[in-house]
Parts: structure tokens; C-alpha cells; sequence
């Protein structure tokens, strides 16, 4: 994986809102109780969300030359489940239906970030990149942090 490849996931945990909730996406319990928490875990998410979206949109993600198309709010709700959007709503301080929205906003992002070259890359790579790109943001933030 290249750096080019990274700088899409390093641009979108850049946000610390966006690095939060997808950190708890990967640790909540219900939103794939068979996978293991944190990056497997996410990493079943984006996998789940091919079969719970049209292939337009999923394809669209996958590409690393079309725009990303939208995500409605009852995509992200089968696709995670309302019981997963009750925890990330508790976890992140928010009510469900913002979480909701903001996770509408950002899987696409997500799907895309961990995508290049249209393939979704393994658990133990996305935990490698994830950590990477968490600690580039640490030291870009200065000695105070964001």
C-alpha cells in the first residue's frame, strides 16, 4: 500500500468526530457480534454494507475514479442495526438519529478510504492503517493536540 492509498483514511480520521464514531463502530457490540471488535469488526461493516446498499452505490465507493453517491439514513439503520445506533449514539454523546445521519455520511467516505483499487483491504491491514493515520494526526496536532 502506497501513501497515496493511506491518504484518503489518514484525510477522513483527520475529523475527530469522524474518528470517534468510526472507532466505536469497531467496538460496539452489536453491529457484528460474530466479528471481532475493533478493525474486523469494521471491516465487516464495510463488507455488510454491499449486500444492504444497491450495487450503484457500493461500486461508487469502490472506485477510485467516481463520486462517491449517497447513503440514505435507512441504508446505514439495516445496515448496522438500531440497537448498534442506540450504542454509538451513548458512546458518542449524540442522539440516534444524528448518529445516524453523521454514519450516512461517512460509510461511503469509509468504504472508499479502504478500497484502493476497488478491493477492500484485510482486518490486519485496516488495523496497520488505522493506527498510522491516528498517529500521524497526533503529531501533526503539535505538542497540545487538537
Amino acid at each position: 500500500m502506497t501513501m497515496a492509498d493511506i491518504g484518503k483514511l489518514s484525510t477522513l480520521l483527520d475529523n475527530p468526530e469522524v474518528r470517534e464514531l468510526i472507532f466505536a463502530l469497531g467496538h460496539v457490540g452489536s453491529t457484528s457480534p460474530s466479528a471481532d471488535s475493533g478493525a474486523s469488526r469494521l471491516r465487516a461493516v464495510v463488507l455488510r454494507l454491499a449486500d444492504t446498499t444497491s450495487a450503484e452505490q457500493y461500486r461508487s465507493w469502490l472506485s477510485d475514479d467516481a463520486s462517491n453517491k449517497a447513503m440514505t439514513v435507512d441504508q446505514v439503520r439495516v445496515t448496522i442495526g438500531d440497537g448498534a445506533i442506540d450504542d454509538l449514539a451513548q458512546f458518542a454523546g449524540g442522539s440516534p438519529s444524528a448518529v445516524a445521519w453523521q454514519l450516512a455520511a461517512v460509510l461511503p467516505d469509509l468504504v472508499d478510504a479502504v478500497s484502493p483499487g476497488g478491493k477492500v483491504i484485510d482486518a490486519n491491514l485496516l488495523a496497520q492503517e488505522i493506527a498510522e493515520a491516528s498517529a500521524d494526526d497526533d503529531r501533526s496536532a503539535g505538542a497540545f493536540g487538537s
